[in-house]
């Protein structure tokens, strides 16, 4: 039957469809993500030493969380943190692209009948399971169902394209000229910001003898370059190395696309061969395809690797932001048990690069205040993402340390240096918490005026100061400068009783009584001195150790739970 216009197709069913179908995605990507553990990210930055390793662990983590974006974003985090070098990232990307032909693997497999029983199971699977694991199971199984129903119900109304007047026109044009096709699919994969998704659709109209393959294989390269769109936004505002990686994800896509449509003739003719040979459906061939497409890239580049991340740095040349340098710590598990003394020097370079990594949080909060600009809280919440991986390091090296050494003086190095870096973590809690206080103010349209936000900064100077020196006192031992701090310490305490007057004041004359910026104002007070206590605490604690076994919980603060109980976990190993 000849359809006379586009508003003949039944949308409903394919924007129904389209719904469905990446709610079945994400629904499973995140069950599987969820199964498998928060170790994912570690996995990605442990695993990826040498390039086919990076490869290996792009394709298996883009194969359980279903989105080849997902770890190229994953990729480009770390490589802002400074965990991941760049040349590891191009590995891992690659490897992510490989992944991702998964999905369109799955759909080759054309088990639309069954996706409604999976889909069922899934649900009972859900609703009567009592442990959590089971949960997940049971998204998983509703995730992978609802990808195929979603797919038919798109599918079905997709494929009336082809009795549309003028179509096979369109079709017929993009067959002689495949840049149309790539153009289009790229369009497409950046607007629904999955390029899983709309290769599951080209399937879908190949299938349905809509599209011929070169076409089908035209929208999936671009597909491919459509895709980038995300690594492109999650490089946005970040370091270099991350740009770079962001560039590399799109030359790669761009290159091999270019290369494949300059032997689209012989490429089709490869995928007709391979998919007859394993006795493919045509949902399959594209999938197919698909793979190849991806396989051979990886082939091409791997080989290149040191060369390409030189070119990239050529085409964006500099020096990169202050956690590229500090992000990476170096804790060697094999000087635990052959030199313990050596394996605590990299605790305490370590520390020293956590403690950095803090300080430049606090400094970006202060900026957030003064100019309002979420750059500087983005980049905040970056520096307290790397704090928190290097805090779960150390902890994890000192108890390793503890389990394994025997020595009294040993023991008490590993107590002192736990409680400092706990400080030191907690300090860039703190400083994350400031940055939401500001953002809080900023989103409800509030401010402070000139008189506050100047006492504000002054408190501000004062803390930054007092940590710089904590930091000083703990590489230096400097007593002279530990003395300074303590007079600097009881001048913060009383800056901030001397601020919280002030402030009443204001509120008493009836100024900004009704903003949020007056009720957080004290918080922001409290936390600037809770900052320098725990800055005070290091130094405090680097030139006069507490004795091993004689802490008392006393001496953190009141509501420092998580240092209590890190406390409470080395000693437990201490007195094994």
């Amino acid at each position: 039957m000849q359809l006379q216009s586009l508003g003949s197709l039944q949308w409903n069913l394919i924007a129904g469809g389209l719904a469905i179908f990446l709610f079945g995605i994400s629904l499973m990507g995140d069950a599987l993500t969820n199964f498998a553990g928060p170790k994912l990210r570690g996995y990605v930055e442990k695993y990826t030493s040498n390039p086919i390793m990076g490869v290996l662990v792009g394709i298996v983590i883009t194969g359980l969380i279903q989105s080849s974006s997902a770890t190229t974003v994953i990729a480009i985090s770390f490589v802002r943190a400074g965990v991941m070098s760049l040349e590891q990232a191009i590995a891992v990307i690659m490897g992510a692209n490989i992944g991702t032909t998964v999905t369109s693997i799955l759909i080759g497999f054309d088990l639309g009948y069954l996706s409604y029983f999976v889909a069922l199971i899934g649900v009972a699977f859900y609703m009567f399971a009592s442990k959590r694991k089971n949960k997940y199971i049971g998204e998983i199984l509703v995730g992978f169902g609802l990808l195929f129903i979603g797919l038919e119900m798109m599918g079905g109304s997709l494929s009336d394209l082809k009795n549309l007047d003028g179509f096979d026109k369109i079709v017929a044009n993009m067959a002689q000229n495949p840049i149309i096709a790539v153009i289009v699919g790229a369009g497409m994969t950046a607007l629904i910001q999955s390029s899983s998704a709309f290769i599951g659709i080209a399937q879908s109209l190949y299938a349905s003898g809509a599209i011929s393959l070169n076409v089908a294989l035209g929208l999936m390269f671009g597909a491919n370059i459509g895709t980038c769109i995300t690594a492109i936004l999650a490089s946005i505002g970040g370091s270099l190395s991350a740009r770079r990686t962001s560039t590399f994800h799109v030359l790669f896509n761009v290159i091999i696309s270019v290369v494949f449509l300059v032997f689209i003739g012989p490429y089709e003719n490869l995928v007709k061969t391979v998919a007859s040979a394993i006795g493919a459906n045509k949902l399959m061939t594209i999938a197919v395809g698909h793979f190849i497409f991806n396989f051979v890239g990886m082939v091409i580049f791997l080989p290149t690797i040191k060369y390409v991340g030189k070119i990239l740095r050529k085409l964006i040349p500099g020096k990169d932001s202050i956690f590229s340098e500090l992000g990476n710590i170096e804790l060697d598990e094999r000087l635990i048990d052959t030199f313990p003394a050596a394996a605590l020097d990299q605790i305490r370079s370590a520390v020293q690069k956590e403690s950095k990594v803090a300080l430049e949080n606090l400094k970006q909060t202060k900026q957030y205040l003064l100019e309002n600009d979420k750059k500087y809280l983005e980049t905040a919440n970056q520096a307290e993402s790397i704090v928190n991986d290097m805090d779960t390091k150390i902890q994890a090296y000192l108890l390793a340390i503890a389990q394994s050494s025997g020595s009294s003086d040993l023991e008490a190095e590993v107590q002192n240096y736990l409680q400092i870096q706990i400080n030191v973590e907690r300090i860039s809690d703190l400083a994350q918490n400031l940055g939401e206080y500001y953002e809080e103010i900023y989103e409800s349209g509030a401010s402070y005026n000139k008189e506050a936000l100047s006492d504000l900064e002054d408190i501000y100077d004062l803390v930054i100061n007092n940590f710089v020196g904590s930091i000083e006192v703990f590489e230096t031992k400097d007593q002279a400068l530990f003395s300074r701090l303590s007079e600097d310490e009881s001048a913060l305490d009383m800056m901030e009783t001397t601020l919280r007057k002030a402030h009443y004041k204001r509120l008493a004359n009836g100024e900004d009584m009704t903003s949020i910026a007056s009720y957080v104002f004290n918080d922001i007070l409290s936390t600037m001195e809770r900052i320098g206590d725990h800055a005070y605490n290091i130094a405090r604690l680097t030139m006069e150790p507490v004795k091993v076994h004689t802490i008392s919980h006393a001496k953190f603060e009141d509501d420092d739970d998580e240092m209590i109980e890190a406390y409470n976990r080395l000693e437990r190993h201490l007195d094994l």
